[in-house]
This record gives structure tokens, C-alpha cells and sequence, in this order.
């Protein structure tokens, strides 16, 4: 555990002297995982902690201060100059309990820490370019909490380059040991990319569900609709292929992780709901192989982070600088 240093920083209106504990940058491979107090934020902490040890990275604990004012760009800062908004910040707080928490439960992680200034969602995507995983909770702020995706979640799955763990509120804690993942499959680059994700999230001894749904086939200029039939068959079997080729090789580089594969007709959000019930995690690609290059998160994606009862990743294929 890193324990905090001190520097200075001086206040423009008196010159007085104000400590600040000194920060870090972000770590290139770090678990990152956004804070801001809340239940939600606390159950993503649990996540990003869990996670972190498993796979043996550094924490690291990231709690925006909002401006009010300012600049806007994603890596914009500004300073602390007015010791009177002292009261409005209670970042280091919930860093310090943040930390207290870790301490507890994974006292051998390495943990680092910052507060920049700026919207928490920007600084989270910054973060996003060098981390292995951003982890962050969701809540909503109207009487439709339960069902509106957070704005920090939303814009930070929207636009991060590397995998994003949203986690909601009342959602199940992260299991010790293997875990129970489903990963929706649909011939997509990101959907390869998620059942890479999957795979190695899972664990020895883990359990990896492919899920791949159909809804309107034609064959032969006829809808097919009727189970059992040769052209059902047909669409299957070319399913399982899609499913086959998203694995590859996977099966054994990851020879203890124990697959199962769905091919099931209807809508996919339905399909995915169904399958979600009684894993702990769900793994999506943002876009699907139906999203357009303007579109950042796909409907799908979108749905699932905002009905799955179990935390969603949502992969990216974009590690480029947009």
C-alpha cells in the first residue's frame, strides 16, 4: 500500500498554504476504477479490487473533482485556487476510504490514486488509453433510476479504449475464485474480442457461455420459422461456425475454462436476458457487427448495461487515439 506523500499547493486570494496529498499517474495495466462515494461506485470499488488481485495488477483509484468552470477537453485540468471550496470537495475523503477498504480485504495490492479536476467520465477515458480494465458503478439520478444508465458509465463505455466493467446498484459482488461468464457472439471483431475477454476473465475452472441469437433468416426466399426443419438446421449450423470462428484457438490456450455454446432464435437482448440470469458477469462488444462507424455503443450494448442483472463489460476494438 502506497501511503500518501505530501506536497503543497498555495491558494491565489491570500497566499495561503494549502496539503495536498501527491498523486499518480495512472500506471500503464492498472485495474482503474472511478469514485464518487456512492453505493454504486462502492460496489465497483469491490469489483475493481477482486479483479485487480486475480490478475495480479495494480489498483488504481480514481475520484474526479468536478469544476463547475472551466475547460472541457479531455485533458484539461485545473488547479485548486480558492481554499473556501474546500467544503464542496470530498474527494480525499473517499479516496482515503477507498483505500482503508483495499486495506482490508487485498492488504498485498498495489494501490495508487488521484483526483484531477474535470468531469469524471473524461478523465476516466484519459485513463482508459494505458489501463487494462476501467471499472465504474452506475446510478441514476431521476425517479427512473432503476432503469436510466448513468451519465459517467454511459460516456465512459461509450468512448473508452479498453474494456469497461459497469457495475449497478444491488447487483452481486464479485465471487472469489473462478467465475460464470456469458459473452454475446455475433461474428463482430469486438465480439471476437469479448470472447478472448471472457475466457481470460473466467479462470481455471470458470464457465463460458457463448451466446449467439438469430431473429429473421431467409432461405431460399422463404422466412424460416419452423424448428426442426432442414433450413433451421442449415441456419444453425452456420451460427455454430460464426461461434467456432470467435473462438479460434482459444479452447486451448485456455484448456481448464469450460465453454458452452447457445444458438437460439430471438431477439437478442431477450436471448442474452435469458441466458444472463445465473452468471456473474456479461460480456458484449459495443457496437455488434450491425453498428455504423459514427456509433459508439450499440443498442444492444446499451440495453443489456441497463436491464442484466450481473455487471456488463462492454469491449472495444479501438486503442487508437480518435
Amino acid at each position: 500500500m502506497r501511503h500518501a506523500d505530501r506536497n503543497k499547493t498555495t491558494g491565489s486570494t491570500d497566499d495561503q498554504t494549502i496539503d495536498e496529498p501527491a498523486e499518480d499517474p495512472v500506471q500503464s495495466g492498472s485495474i482503474v476504477v472511478g469514485l464518487d462515494g456512492s453505493v454504486a461506485s462502492n460496489r465497483a470499488l469491490a469489483w475493481a479490487v477482486a479483479e485487480a488481485t486475480r490478475r495480479q495488477r495494480p489498483l488504481h483509484l480514481l475520484c474526479a473533482r468536478e469544476t463547475y468552470i472551466g475547460a472541457a477537453h479531455l485533458d484539461s485540468s485545473v488547479a485548486w485556487t480558492d481554499p473556501s471550496l474546500d467544503a464542496l470537495d470530498s474527494s480525499l475523503t473517499v479516496v482515503e476510504e477507498a483505500r482503508e477498504y483495499v486495506k482490508t480485504v487485498s492488504p498485498d495490492l498495489q494501490v495508487a490514486f488521484s483526483r484531477p479536476w474535470g468531469r469524471p467520465a473524461q478523465h476516466l477515458v484519459v485513463a482508459s488509453r494505458v489501463a487494462e480494465i476501467v471499472v465504474v458503478g452506475s446510478r441514476g439520478h431521476s425517479r427512473l433510476a432503476s432503469v436510466v444508465l448513468g451519465t459517467v458509465s454511459l460516456q465512459t463505455a461509450a468512448h473508452a479504449r479498453c474494456p469497461v466493467i459497469v457495475v449497478r446498484e444491488g447487483q452481486p459482488e464479485h465471487p472469489a475464485g473462478s467465475l460464470k461468464i456469458a459473452v454475446g457472439v455475433d461474428g463482430s471483431s469486438d465480439a471476437r474480442e469479448a470472447v478472448r475477454f471472457a475466457m481470460r476473465t473466467a479462470g481455471p475452472g470458470g464457465d463460458v457461455e457463448l451466446v449467439l441469437a438469430w431473429w429473421l433468416e431467409v432461405v431460399d426466399g422463404v422466412v424460416v420459422t419452423t424448428p426442426g426443419t432442414r433450413y433451421w438446421e442449415e441456419i444453425e449450423a452456420r451460427h455454430r461456425v460464426t461461434i467456432q470462428n470467435a473462438l479460434g484457438a482459444l479452447p486451448q490456450e485456455y484448456p481448464q475454462v469450460n465453454i458452452e455454446v447457445t444458438v437460439s432464435r430471438g431477439r437478442t437482448e431477450d436471448v442474452l436476458l435469458k441466458a444472463v440470469q445465473d452468471v456473474d458477469l456479461l460480456v458484449v462488444g459495443s457496437r455488434g457487427r450491425g453498428g455504423f462507424a459514427g456509433l459508439l455503443l450499440g443498442s444492444v450494448s446499451q440495453h443489456m448495461l441497463t436491464i442484466a442483472p450481473c455487471p456488463v463489460a462492454i469491449m472495444v476494438n479501438r486503442r487508437e487515439d480518435d
